[in-house]
């Protein structure tokens, strides 16, 4: 059902001629699948209260944040747009696998500890509160650089300017950081009281790769095009981790 969903919107996208249209269907999945595994199961257990709680804080937030920077149906990403000029005839396969239907699976896989606490009726645990913390934290930690980026975004005298608002000016991508850290968070809430399930860790580990080696050398492969600062920022401000860093200085 989730593969066909993702099938249906790619034909919408390919239709309206913005792929765009998927965007907001990567914070909406695990949430609307959840809540019909509750109703399939009738499990409204404490656990499953609590783990639906942060995810739900979750998928509001990123889906907030996309109504927000889509106006209407001529947005188009700038990253579709590059795939799109690099790959040409080839386009609507990269999208249809790249852009649609690999996020669709790994945000599924992520998030089968949630779907596999909810089938099993898992009793609660109290050591699945550090997901719960880990959960919070990181959506705390997003919402924090969303606020940072628009008021950069608002007072910025250039494009070519580089972000070094609040967090921003710690960590280069503190918004990944967060995403990163959300999913080991829902990983944790079933593993730690379960260790035995430890292997349900793998999709926080594949989201966390796609950050690490497509994800952000995009996103830092663009930026440095058409921003002369961001070599001094990136020597500067670690990748990922919000702690200051020390740069040498040059004798």
């Amino acid at each position: 059902a989730n593969a066909i969903s993702t099938i249906v919107i790619w034909i919408i996208g390919t239709i309206l001629k913005t792929a765009s249209v998927y965007d907001p269907y990567w914070s909406l999945q695990t949430i609307i699948i959840a809540i019909f595994l509750m109703l399939k199961t009738n499990n409204y257990s404490l656990g499953v209260i609590l783990f639906m709680i942060p995810i739900l804080i979750w998928a509001i937030r990123l889906t907030y944040n996309f109504i927000t920077t889509f106006h209407d149906l001529s947005y188009i990403d700038w990253r579709y747009k590059m795939l799109k000029e690099k790959t040409k005839a080839f386009y609507p396969i990269v999208n249809l696998l790249g852009i649609h239907m690999v996020p669709t699976i790994i945000v599924y896989v992520a998030s089968l500890p949630l779907f596999y606490y909810l089938i099993n009726n898992i009793e609660f645990s109290f050591f699945s509160i550090i997901g719960v913390f880990l959960m919070l934290i990181a959506i705390l930690f997003e919402f924090i650089a969303d606020k940072n980026m628009h008021k950069f975004i608002k007072n910025r005298t250039s494009r070519a300017s580089v972000n070094r608002v609040g967090i921003w000016n710690i960590s280069r991508h503190p918004n990944y950081f967060g995403e990163i850290l959300f999913w080991y968070g829902v990983a944790s809430y079933l593993i730690l009281p379960n260790i035995n399930l430890y292997y349900f860790i793998i999709g926080a580990i594949l989201n966390n790769l796609l950050f690490l080696f497509i994800s952000i050398p995009m996103a830092e492969g663009h930026m440095q095009k058409y921003k002369p600062e961001f070599i001094v920022y990136k020597k500067e401000v670690r990748m990922l981790l919000p702690i200051k860093k020390r740069v040498k200085n040059d004798v």
